[in-house]
């Protein structure tokens, strides 16, 4: 098999909340609510998740595409501090071909309206695959979904 050289970019996307950011904290930290907003397109559903919200812990992602297409993300914290940032590392494959690699840094800080919300993505991706656009509008659809979980009162 041949291998391409590792293409490395990044992406940084801010929120602004209503809510605390102990309460959008809280949403990525139990993985009921997780699970409701933070699938990357709204079209797909996890056809397995389980999640261990602690520095070391995984998250499993399965889900399947609409053409059959079976995603994996398989993820670990690695730093946690409550009500203010999460780091995690990620990998992305679809049928068993490795897509992606991340670290992602999330930080939550509380304003004097709300809160705000700085998601920081560094990607590694690997073997020709590339798709910014497709990752960077997934997560903002993603942190749509949040903010709509969160602020709805």
């Amino acid at each position: 098999m041949t291998t391409k050289p590792a293409a490395h970019t990044s992406f940084a996307l801010d929120r602004r909340f209503k809510a605390s950011a102990a309460r959008v904290f809280a949403a990525w930290a139990d993985p009921a609510t997780k699970l409701r907003w933070n699938d990357c397109h709204a079209e797909m559903n996890a056809t397995e998740f389980s999640m261990d919200f602690r520095p070391g812990g995984q998250e499993i992602y399965r889900s399947q595409l609409h053409d059959g297409t079976k995603l994996a993300v398989d993820k670990v914290f690695l730093d946690i501090v409550t009500n203010a940032r999460i780091v995690f590392a990620y990998s992305m494959a679809a049928d068993g071909r490795a897509l992606s690699a991340s670290l992602v840094t999330v930080e939550f800080a509380d304003t004097s309206v709300g809160s705000t919300l700085k998601l920081t993505e560094q990607l590694a991706y690997l073997d020709g695959h590339h798709d910014l656009e497709q990752r960077r509008r997934g997560t903002e659809e993603g942190l749509d979904r949040l903010l709509l979980e969160v602020d709805a009162v």
